[in-house]
């Protein structure tokens, strides 16, 4: 499924696994992991509840340098996320947001990293939920 330049995956595996399963992936490729956030163990410090939801900030800095070099202020969507989250009714799911994006987003024409990291983004999620 994609909407709003949103890429979602279904996946038959728990959050947790999936995440776990993406991050070797990633690892295993040569990128590198800057954060994992779980917002719902967070939510559940302040005494709040919610699904659960991991997020993964990770990437490879020659291509993120690339983009920034033709725009510095695509530095706020780099490094690249991915979420791993559960929805109401239980289902899980493997998400993130198209680098397409962040080429429309600060009008950055001529950089062939965009491509390659949809292939990239859209090989790694697939192979997490395989």
């Amino acid at each position: 499924m994609t909407s709003n330049n949103m890429v979602s995956k279904l996946s038959t595996y728990s959050v947790n696994e999936t995440m776990d399963k993406f991050e070797a992936i990633i690892k295993e490729k040569g990128l590198g992991v800057v954060a994992r956030v779980n917002h719902q163990a967070n939510a559940q410090k302040v005494g709040l509840e919610m699904n659960e939801a991991q997020v993964i900030i990770f990437g490879n800095p020659k291509a993120g340098t690339l983009i920034m070099q033709k725009n510095i202020a695509a530095a706020l969507d780099l490094p690249m996320r991915v979420v791993v989250y559960k929805d109401d009714s239980g289902k899980v799911y493997i998400a993130y947001r198209s680098p397409k994006t962040i080429e429309e987003s600060f009008a950055i024409a001529d950089c062939p990293v965009f491509d390659q990291m949809s292939e990239a983004l859209d090989k790694l999620t697939s192979a997490a939920i395989a």
